[in-house]
């Protein structure tokens, strides 16, 4: 009697094992037939059970039916029918997600711990594109200012995609992650992501500006110009950035007192870049940093000459007129208030008054581009004023300038209240 009971006992629990790898089977064969729902109740139900959850092949179906699911969800091309079926699911996408490339992971864990190799490569493969999906889900919350939401999320997808070693994607992660400490202003650990970013060599421009500005502050010279050399190296793939990247370096070198490294730059940058209207403002700003402000004003003039609407151009030779008329002002407030000293003060404040009328046009050239520029219209409003004192000018010309001054006051106030 007690052998005929353990013998339908071992006939229930073979059947019962049975039954789970039918599921598996079953699970497989729904999601090639395009049942998703199905094969997600049958995948389910297999990865809770004892003996198939210790089957590669059961996380490996579990993380391609999630895929699936994910794929199916966010194509528009999805038939009505399957859209219909999928609304069933409960679980918001991104933690679908989440299961499969959690069931992907756990697929490559048996595969290593049983020395094999049979599903490696189409779970790596599968992940990678799951990695993308959750790479653009976590994205839309960062875009709608989630960063506290987001940026363990992003920190998990780093480890998510080194797993299968899908490094761009790690990377791109992690920047994303660090930027959602600077918008909660953590700036600890963003600089610290940005350091394993730069040690992973990234080539986000941004990473190595931030390093440099870091160690700047700290006068770490040597750290410094190193993050930056490192920088266009990194980027030097992408023209325009590593462009902008070789300016900082001249400038940081110019900030270091070196400034045979960054005429080497500049002459390294003019070699067939003098057709760039990027490179050719670039150098002009490296120049006016050196003193060079005679060179400066030939390259803003000439990137101006080949792009007419090259609007950090007409900035740049604003700026540079502004800083000229400062300079004079400052030489003439520093001379004595004595007679003997009248015609060289008068000099300097022509000087001034000259210069700060050669702006003018530029910095309007500016806001004819750019309307709201704040930096023009604050600079204008200093021109006018100026300008509006001047002694010398008759009385309807200084009026012309007081209400400019008026009108572009009223243009930065109604910014400042927005």
């Amino acid at each position: 009697m007690k052998k005929s009971f353990l013998f339908v006992a071992l006939l229930c629990v073979t059947a019962f094992v049975s039954a789970q790898t039918m599921k598996v089977q079953s699970a497989y064969s729904d999601m090639k037939n395009g049942r998703l729902l199905n094969a997600k109740q049958n995948i389910d139900d297999a990865c809770k059970d004892e003996k198939t959850s210790r089957e590669a092949k059961t996380w490996n179906y579990a993380g391609l039916i999630y895929t699936q699911i994910v794929q199916a969800i966010d194509d528009e091309k999805t038939d009505k029918k399957t859209k219909k079926e999928l609304s069933k699911i409960k679980e918001p996408v991104l933690e679908l997600c989440n299961i499969g490339t959690e069931s992907f992971r756990r697929c490559l864990a048996i595969e290593k711990e049983n020395n094999s190799t049979e599903f490696v490569k189409n779970t790596v493969d599968a992940m990678k594109v799951l990695c993308g999906y959750k790479f653009k889900y976590i994205g839309e919350m960062y875009n709608n200012g989630e960063y506290e939401k987001s940026a363990p999320l992003f920190h998990q997808l780093v480890e998510d995609a080194n797993a299968v070693t899908f490094k761009s994607l790690a990377l791109d992660a992690m920047f994303f992650e660090a930027d959602c400490y600077r918008m909660m202003q953590n700036k600890d650990k963003q600089m610290e992501l940005y350091r394993e970013l730069a040690k992973q060599n990234t080539d986000k421009a941004e990473v190595y500006l931030a390093i440099y500005q870091e160690n700047k502050a700290k006068n770490d010279t040597t750290k410094a110009i190193n993050a930056l050399k490192k920088g266009v190296r990194m980027t030097a793939q992408e023209t325009n950035t590593n462009i902008l990247m070789k300016s900082s370096l001249a400038q940081a070198y110019v900030w270091a007192a070196k400034t045979d490294e960054a005429n080497k730059i500049v002459e390294d940058m003019l070699k067939g870049g003098e057709g760039d209207t990027l490179t050719l403002v670039s150098v002009a700003d490296i120049c006016v940093n050196t003193g060079n402000t005679e060179k400066a004003s030939e390259l803003y003039k000439k990137a101006i000459s080949l792009n007419p609407n090259y609007k950090k151009a007409y900035s740049g030779m604003g700026i540079l007129y502004f800083n000229m008329a400062a300079d004079e002002n400052a030489a003439a407030d520093k001379l004595p208030p004595d007679p003997e000293f009248d015609a060289e003060y008068n000099a300097h404040k022509k000087a001034s008054f000259e210069a700060f009328e050669n702006s003018i046009p530029y910095f309007t050239k500016v806001l004819e581009m750019d309307k709201n520029n704040f930096e023009a219209l604050k600079a204008l409003k200093t021109v006018y004023s100026q300008l509006a004192s001047r002694s010398d000018s008759p009385q309807e010309t200084k009026n012309a300038y007081k209400e400019k001054y008026q009108d572009v006051s009223q243009r930065l106030n109604a910014l400042i209240q927005k």
